[in-house]
């Protein structure tokens, strides 16, 4: 099974999607957001393109754990797309990972203005990632 993965930020969306083991994340593009008829439009696109089972959301928590606004924001979100999807929908702390896709593409030598354009989908691959690596050690 296939698993789509959204960062949600106020101006983009990163987007990535594991292999069809559950092992691997990848990042796959940035959503832009506007009207949020459009975006669901095109989450629900990717969701039939990458034939995905299963729908993670990065869940913007408070250093200390707790969730804020844009926690709330990320589950209206959810509140609203799970009407237009019959996949399951399921939540990954999202602290920190924009500065770890920061800090990989940085020492992996990509230009700032690269980093810029690709940060929120390679957020989302790590998001994605942590929540495959947690669900297969839970398996064990």
């Amino acid at each position: 099974m296939r698993y789509l993965c959204l960062d949600p930020g106020r101006k983009r969306i990163g987007v990535a999607v594991s292999d069809e083991t559950g092992l691997i994340a990848s990042p796959v593009g940035v959503i832009q957001v506007g009207d949020r008829a459009q975006v669901f439009k095109q989450v629900l696109r990717h969701i039939e393109e990458q034939e995905a089972g299963k729908l993670i959301i990065g869940l913007p928590l408070h250093m200390n754990g707790d969730e804020g606004i844009e926690a709330a924001r990320a589950r209206d979100f959810a509140r609203q797309l799970s009407k237009l999807t019959k996949i399951p929908i399921d939540f990954m702390d999202e602290r920190l990972t924009s500065v770890e896709a920061d800090r990989l593409m940085q020492e992996a030598g990509v230009k700032r203005e690269k980093r810029k354009a690709n940060i929120d989908a390679r957020a989302a691959a790590i998001i994605l990632q942590t929540y495959l690596d947690a669900e297969r050690s839970e398996r064990r």
